[in-house]
């Protein structure tokens, strides 16, 4: 009686942690369609701490290439930002918005296509977890700027140099061989999705579009993950290894995410919202060039024959103003009196 009662008790266990095995993969398979390695093959501590230190290593691709682009290009270090010269925080708040709108639709088709709103839970301890997601905030965006600093910064301006698609698709296959062969399918979306990225990047002329697509996709996969004790679980697939599913899911939220970013920089080319600065056109200032996805920005010219730096710039767009009396220049008011 008693041996049937435990034998009883000792399946539902089972049970119960068979559950929890399949929605902690399901979360990994989540996780390596947004680009997420949960683990190198050699541990140094636990796989958790494994995950934050290689977040950490990551990110001081930042400094690397911010250091190089100064020190070795002899260039400022701040043409790696954007054509402005530095890091455009509003227009970066609105790439970010519509990237992390563009990642809860991309993850909740993961869920539905490969587990359940239902079997959707925290499995590990709710303070535990919120702890985590404290350090994640902090430590996957810079994962994913470093890599986008040294991808489609870095290389895509170097490689662009010679010419503008050896700018993009050097630097997109350089990301994606960051990640690994993988499958045939996992490969090519990745390779697709970052040459997506790399043509806005040269679009809107600064890394602010890639940085919040980035950062944006791989908190909520990281967040996921943890969520269901993925994080605590060594494993060393990527985004490459992600079947055609998930990958085919991805790659419709490139480019939706793509479409919202042009759609904004067709709104503001019309009317100004409050976060684009309103800068007023000088003498001195260069003919403005047709916006174009040709070159990436900050290369001082491609070898064929294109201008590197792209007039594209969001966060400081000429807008037309009426001319009140106090814009009249004083040597004009001096007239109007005589």
């Amino acid at each position: 009686m008693v041996d049937a009662a435990g034998c009883s008790g000792g399946g539902g266990v089972g049970r119960r942690r068979d559950g929890v095995r399949a929605r902690r993969d399901r979360a990994l398979l989540a996780a390596h369609a947004f680009g997420l390695d949960s683990a190198d093959s050699e541990s140094i501590g636990t796989p958790l701490l494994d995950n934050m230190l290689g977040l950490a290593a990551l990110a001081l691709l930042i400094p690397v290439t911010l250091g190089v682009a100064r020190v070795v290009q002899r260039r400022p270090a701040g043409t790696l930002h954007s054509v402005a010269g530095r890091f455009r925080w509003p227009w970066f708040a609105v790439c970010l918005g519509l990237a992390f709108v563009t990642a809860f639709l991309v993850m909740a088709a993961l869920v539905l296509l490969y587990d359940g709103a239902a079997d959707v839970r925290v499995t590990i301890d709710p303070w535990r977890l919120i702890g985590i997601v404290v350090v994640l905030a902090v430590l996957v965006p810079l994962q994913a700027a470093g890599e986008e600093y040294a991808t489609r910064g870095f290389l895509l301006q170097t490689f662009g140099a010679y010419h503008r698609w050896v700018g993009i698709l050097g630097s997109a296959l350089a990301f994606t061989l960051m990640h690994g062969i993988g499958t045939w399918s996992g490969f090519l979306a990745l390779f697709v999705g970052a040459t997506i990225w790399a043509l806005l990047v040269i679009r809107t002329g600064g890394l602010e579009v890639s940085i919040a697509a980035h950062a944006a996709m791989n908190l909520l996969a990281f967040i996921a993950t943890a969520a269901s004790g993925g994080l605590d679980v060594a494993d060393d697939t990527t985004a490459a290894d992600a079947p055609i599913g998930a990958t085919l899911i991805m790659l419709g939220g490139d480019i939706t995410y793509a479409a919202g970013v042009l759609l904004v920089l067709r709104l503001v080319s019309h009317r100004r919202p409050r976060w684009a600065r309103r800068t007023a056109p000088s003498a001195s200032s260069p003919t403005p060039v047709t916006p174009s996805f040709a070159t990436p920005p900050a290369s001082p010219r491609t070898r064929d024959g294109f201008q590197g730096t792209l007039p594209v710039d969001p966060d400081g767009l000429e807008w037309p103003a009426r001319r009140r009396p106090t814009d009249v220049e004083p040597d004009q008011r001096k007239r109007g009196r005589n």
